[in-house]
C-alpha cells in the first residue's frame, strides 16, 4: 500500500465517522444499549469485585439507583463527589448521578485526607458517596474543614451508621424508575481531574459529548471487541472510557481492582479478552509459551516507543495502534486497525472525525511540515472550560483552539508525530533537552525497567539533568552500576544530554492515569542531589 492509498483510506474512515449520529447523553446511551443487548454480559469481575451483570440488570439499577439519589434530594446541576474502587455500585451511581444531570466530582481513591478536601472543595461537591473503606480519609478532615456533613454522605458497605445514609438501604428501597430531567450533550456530566503528571491537577468540566465521542471513537477505530480488559480506576479516564466504549458495541468489561504486569496475561486467557492496551511495559515481560494462545482483536497505546511497535505486535499476534488524547481532549489523533504503512514509524496518526489540529510556533503562527511546534486541537465534545480556574483557561484557550501544551512535528505527508511536553524540558545552559529523548535512551538499556528525567536547579548551567532509574526485577545498582549507564548514555545522546545525577529507585509514584508522577519525584527531597551519584564529580551525594 502507497502513502496515498494509507490517507485515502484513513480519510473514508474519518469520513463515515461524521455522518454517524450519538445519543444525546450518556443516560440515553445506557438505555439504548439496554434495549439492543438486553442479556449480553456487561459487567464480568476480575478480583470477585461484584457479581456479573447483563445490560438489562445493569440498566435497571441505574434506574433505582437514580430514584434513590432523587430522594435523597440530588438534583441536575448539583455537584456530587465519587469515591469509589472497581466495584459494580461505582459505575451504577456514576450513570444515575449523569443520567439525573447531575456533575460528578471524580475522587481519585489513592489522594490523601488534604487532598481530597481540596478535591471537594475544588469542585464545589454538595454531597459525597463513597464506599466505607474510605471514610477513614473523610473522618480524618476536621468537622470545621469538612465541605460535605455526615447527612450529605452515602456510604457503601459496613455496618451503616444513623449518620450517614447506607447506599444498599438506600437504592433497595427506591423504584426502578425515575422521571430524568432533560440532558443535553452539552451540560457538564463529569469534573475531572488532570493527572497532575508535571503540575498541579485542574478540574476539566466535561460535558456528556465528550464521553460519546470519545467511547464512539474508541468503538469504531478498531475490530468490534467483545470482552475489554478495564485494569485502570473508574473514577479517571482510562477506565472510563473503556467502559463508555462497551455500551456502543454491547461487549462486556471485564475489571480488576487494579493494575498487575505480572497477572496481565493471566487475565487476557481467562477471560478471553480481545481488547485491551498494550505499553512499553508489556515489553519487560519475559518470554511464555502462553503468548501463543492469545486471541486479541486489537490493542490500544499511547506513546509507545516505535522500536517496540512492530515487536509487540508479533508477541501479541494483534494489531496495536497508537492513540493521542488528554484529559481536557479525549480522542484527538489516531489510526485505525486498518492502517498499516505507519506501523513502527512512531506516529500517532491523523485528527479523528470530531478534531481540527494545527501545530504553532512561539509566536501563534502555523508551522511548517517538519517543523517542531506546538499542538492546539478544536472539535465537538471537549472540555468546557478548567472549573473556578479562570487564569488556567485564559492561558489554555486562544480562541476556539486548546493549547495541548505538547510538542508536536507533521511530517511531509502530514502524519502527526508527539515530541514530548513542552514543559518537560531541561534547560542546560543554552540547550533545550526534552526529557522523552533523555528517556528513550534510559530504556533502551536491558537492565532499565523503567526511568525519568527532570531538572535539577544548577547555579553555572541553570539546570543539569538527573536520572532516576527503577532496575528489572531482582536487580541493583550493582548489576547496572553509574558507569555503565552514562555509558550507554554518551553512545547515544550528545554530550550536553548525558545525565550528571543518577539515582536508583525501586518503583516510581504513580498518577491516576499511571503515569510517573514528576511533581512527586521532586518533593521527595529538598535537595535534588541528594541521593544521586554525580558524574562530574565521580561521588554520591
Amino acid at each position: 500500500m502507497s502513502v496515498r492509498d494509507e490517507l485515502d483510506l484513513i480519510e473514508r474512515h474519518r469520513a463515515a465517522a461524521e455522518h454517524d449520529r450519538l445519543p444525546p447523553n450518556l443516560g440515553a446511551l445506557v438505555e439504548q444499549a439496554a434495549a439492543r443487548y438486553p442479556d449480553n454480559l456487561l459487567w464480568v469481575p476480575i478480583d470477585d469485585n461484584g457479581p456479573a451483570l447483563t445490560y438489562r440488570e445493569f440498566h435497571v439499577a441505574v434506574l433505582q439507583c437514580a430514584a434513590a439519589l432523587t430522594r435523597f434530594g440530588i438534583q441536575k446541576d448539583q455537584h456530587v463527589g465519587l469515591m469509589m474502587p472497581n466495584i459494580p455500585p461505582m459505575a451504577i451511581t456514576w450513570m444515575a448521578l449523569v443520567r439525573l444531570g447531575a456533575v460528578v466530582v471524580a475522587v481519585n481513591t489513592q489522594l490523601t485526607s488534604a487532598e481530597v478536601r481540596r478535591a471537594l472543595d475544588a469542585g464545589d461537591a454538595e454531597a459525597l458517596i463513597l464506599d466505607q473503606s474510605f471514610l477513614p480519609i473523610i473522618e480524618a478532615i476536621g468537622a470545621a474543614d469538612r465541605r460535605v456533613p455526615d447527612d450529605r454522605l452515602i456510604v457503601h458497605g459496613g455496618t451503616g451508621s444513623p449518620r450517614w445514609q447506607d447506599w444498599h438501604r438506600l437504592v433497595a428501597a427506591a423504584p426502578a424508575s425515575v422521571a430524568a430531567p432533560p440532558v443535553d450533550a452539552q451540560d457538564t456530566a463529569t469534573i475531572l481531574y488532570t493527572s497532575g503528571s508535571t503540575g498541579l491537577p485542574k478540574g476539566c468540566l466535561l460535558p456528556h459529548s465528550y464521553w460519546l465521542t470519545l467511547g464512539w471513537e474508541r468503538a469504531r477505530q478498531g475490530p468490534p471487541a467483545r470482552r475489554i480488559l478495564i485494569e485502570t480506576p473508574l473514577y479517571y479516564m482510562g477506565g472510563q472510557w473503556r467502559f463508555v466504549m462497551a455500551f456502543f458495541l454491547g461487549a462486556a468489561v471485564c475489571v480488576a481492582l487494579r493494575p498487575s504486569l505480572t497477572r496481565f496475561l493471566d487475565r487476557v486467557l481467562a477471560h478471553g479478552i480481545d481488547f485491551c492496551a498494550a505499553s512499553k511495559l508489556h515489553a519487560k515481560l519475559p518470554p511464555d509459551e502462553r503468548f501463543s494462545r492469545l486471541r486479541l482483536a486489537w490493542m490500544t497505546s499511547s506513546g509507545l516507543p516505535k522500536d517496540l511497535h512492530r515487536p509487540l505486535e508479533s508477541r501479541f499476534r494483534a494489531p496495536i495502534r497508537e492513540i493521542y488524547g488528554s484529559t481536557e481532549l479525549g480522542a484527538t489523533i489516531s489510526f485505525p486497525t486498518t492502517a498499516t504503512l505507519m506501523i513502527g514509524s512512531g506516529s500517532c496518526g491523523l485528527p479523528n472525525a470530531s478534531r481540527e489540529c494545527r501545530i504553532v510556533g512561539a509566536d501563534g503562527q502555523d508551522v511548517r511540515r517538519g517543523e517542531t511546534g506546538e499542538l492546539l486541537v478544536t472539535g465537538r465534545g471537549m472540555l468546557k472550560g478548567y472549573h473556578k480556574r479562570p487564569e488556567a483557561n485564559e492561558e489554555a484557550f486562544a480562541g476556539r483552539w486548546f493549547r495541548t501544551g505538547d510538542l508536536f512535528v507533521q511530517d511531509s505527508d502530514g502524519f502527526y508525530f508527539w515530541l514530548g511536553r513542552l514543559r518537560d524540558v531541561i534547560r542546560r545552559s543554552a540547550e533545550i533537552i526534552s526529557a522523552i529523548e533523555v528517556e528513550t535512551a534510559l530504556n533502551d538499556i536491558p537492565e532499565v525497567f523503567e526511568s525519568a528525567a527532570l531538572p535539577v536547579p544548577d547555579e553555572y548551567r541553570g539546570e543539569e539533568v538527573k536520572a532516576y532509574v527503577a532496575l528489572q526485577p531482582g536487580l541493583d545498582r550493582h548489576d547496572l552500576p553509574p558507569e555503565k549507564i552514562l555509558d550507554h548514555c554518551r553512545r547515544s545522546l550528545a554530550p550536553y544530554k548525558v545525565p550528571r545525577y543518577i539515582e536508583y529507585v525501586a518503583e516510581f509514584p504513580r498518577t491516576a492515569s499511571n503515569k510517573i508522577a514528576k511533581q512527586d519525584l521532586k518533593r521527595r527531597r529538598c535537595d535534588l542531589r541528594d541521593g544521586s551519584f554525580d558524574a562530574l564529580d565521580g561521588v554520591w551525594r
